[in-house]
């Protein structure tokens, strides 16, 4: 009983993980709905191609979105990307967990949405940072950033959204 106990508090943290990357990737999910690629960028594929650069739990989740109904007429393909790529050839590219830290956020790739849940993964220049504050998800939109990756972004998005602004200048 008492081993029982012990392993309660880890199963119910191992649980909570999974509930997290599941509800972070349907905001991903969710965000493809209401970002605007260029057409060229957006007619690259039949499919809307989400990259993961990373792994864990979060990959995981993305993986399952393959089964949900298509993104303006488009059904999701999900890949796993070698660490370096840039993403080209991806309309969203998300860097989970640690896998960002420290690394420069891709922006070689024009069109390319990049999502990540590292802290400061907008302020960085990504496009949108996952944020998980008390209980909640939370987003944080770098509007620069899509801007410069050529991506209109809703604005139901952007009055849901926490909005930052570059750091690039401010590094080292």
């Amino acid at each position: 009983m008492l081993i029982a106990l012990g392993c309660t508090p880890v199963a119910a943290a191992v649980l909570e993980a999974a509930e997290e990357s599941v509800v972070k990737a349907a905001f991903i999910y969710n965000f493809a709905k209401f970002v605007d690629w260029p057409e060229d960028a957006w007619n690259r594929s039949p499919r809307l191609r989400l990259c993961v650069s990373g792994g864990g739990d979060l990959a995981q989740a993305l993986a399952a979105l393959e089964s949900k109904p298509p993104v303006r007429g488009k059904p999701v393909e999900v890949r796993q990307q070698a660490r370096g790529d840039d993403g080209s050839g991806c309309h969203i590219l998300v860097v989970t967990g640690r896998s960002g830290i420290g690394q420069p956020v891709p922006g070689s790739a024009a069109a390319l949405l990049t999502v990540g849940d590292s802290d400061g993964f907008a302020g960085s220049g990504g496009v949108i940072g996952l944020v998980v504050e008390g209980d909640k998800v939370r987003f944080e939109v770098n509007p620069e950033a899509a801007q410069r990756a050529g991506l209109k972004l809703s604005s139901q998005i952007l009055k849901l959204a926490r909005i930052v602004r570059d750091n690039r200048g401010n590094r080292p």
